[in-house]
């Protein structure tokens, strides 16, 4: 029997963390504890206040359930408390990955950095955040007012909505409610892009299916190409692509070192400024799984870093909270930040297909990353990660 067709049903029980409540509020403190560059100290689960028994039975639950997944690293109040790597939902004794047939370009560069797909966008979210800081552009900015070279009618223009795309802002594109119609879960749609070397004019060309910013249920479209937007606007606006603008604003000041993350790129021919190259805001991002707890620990402490304040602790708090409730495939709510996940009252998280995540648990100063691989779980990966955290990590606190 596969054991996978037993998690449904804990699905859609699940499910209900989607549901429409109060935005969390986030109690930002000091960690007992900061990682350097090299050294990141470990301690027990019981050392900080966590039940190692009931940490192993979310192992046991990944591999009765075979849940693809391939680390696991959970941190509390700065101390790295459980670190595992998995080969067929199995522990290895390893600290490295077991994937043979990882394709080097899409799924595991130099056998460590990994895929991290959409986790990218909350990435993009932060480096947005900095430049707003640094007064490149604004919130209502909108991006062909950045590209007023490139706007062209005929092209961009839209038979029901007319110039509508003119109207995108900064923060359509960051609530994903910009309206260009696309399916992010549609392989066909998908390669449909790649045939056409991931360019912006493919997913600007498309047509609009709302009014930017529209206040309605259903009025908000999941997109790697809103972030692929971002990702121009940063370049144009700082005068650096945004790989070399991450690496001095957010990755530098994280300690996170160059052989810790790859971001993959292509060509790009985006008016003003434009560098050649287009690295991609919507998926593009391979790191460690340690560099990926760097980002949520700051994310956990207000945007500081070892005392020193590298995003606003104001767009944090904005960001990763609930700033707009949608329906998913027009039947799940959802609460989303500026592409962030939100489960009000609980954690919110970076969220990547096939079960990449950083989850930030502010309440009990905890972050957790996972890392895996299982095409076939899509769209579910999110109430399966969220309810190995539910009944496992968070009934392992305590004190």
């Amino acid at each position: 029997m596969n054991k996978r067709k037993m998690i449904p049903k804990l699905i859609l029980t699940s499910i209900i963390f989607l549901g429409f409540i109060p935005s969390m509020v986030h109690a930002y403190t000091r960690p007992q504890y900061w990682p350097s560059w090299d050294i990141w100290g470990e301690t027990s689960p019981e050392a900080q206040g966590m039940d190692s028994n009931k940490i192993e039975e979310m192992y046991d639950f990944i591999e009765s359930n075979e849940i693809n997944i391939q680390s696991v690293l959970i941190i509390r109040n700065g101390y790295i408390i459980n670190e595992e790597y998995l080969n067929n939902s199995i522990r290895m004794e390893q600290k490295s990955y077991y994937w043979p047939e990882a394709d080097p370009v899409w799924d595991l560069r130099d056998g460590r950095l990994h895929h991290v797909w959409s986790v990218t966008k909350s990435v993009v979210s932060l480096l947005t955040g900095i430049a707003i800081e640094m007064g490149y552009f604004e919130l209502d900015t909108k991006f062909f007012d950045i590209f007023p070279d490139r706007w062209d009618p005929v092209k961009y223009g839209d038979l029901v909505f007319g110039d509508a795309k003119k109207d995108i802002t900064v923060e359509n594109l960051l609530l994903q409610n910009a309206g260009i119609q696309w399916n992010e879960w549609n392989e066909t749609n998908f390669f449909g892009w790649l045939i056409n070397g991931l360019s912006l004019d493919y997913y600007l060309t498309k047509p609009m299916i709302y009014e930017p910013g529209k206040v309605d249920p259903l009025a908000w479209t999941y997109s790697s190409g809103n972030a692929e937007m971002l990702s121009v606007i940063i370049a144009n606006r700082s005068g650096m692509t945004m790989v070399d603008f991450a690496r001095k604003y957010l990755f530098k000041p994280l300690k996170i070192r160059d052989n810790e993350w790859d971001w993959m790129f292509g060509p790009s021919n985006w008016g003003t400024r434009d560098f050649g190259i287009k690295y991609h805001g919507g998926f593009g991002l391979f790191m460690t799984h340690r560099a990926m707890a760097r980002i949520g620990l700051m994310s956990l402490n207000g945007g500081k870093w070892r005392g020193r304040q590298i995003i606003s602790e104001e767009w944090v708090e904005t960001s990763t909270s609930a700033l707009i409730d949608r329906l998913l495939f027009g039947f799940i709510p959802i609460q989303y930040g500026y592409l962030w996940w939100v489960t009000p009252d609980k954690y919110y998280q970076a969220f990547g297909a096939n079960t990449q995540r950083i989850i930030v648990i502010p309440e009990y100063d905890i972050v957790v990353v996972f890392t895996a691989n299982d095409p076939d779980d899509m769209i579910w990966s999110g109430p399966i990660d969220s309810l190995l955290i539910d009944e496992f990590i968070v009934k392992s606190i305590i004190q």
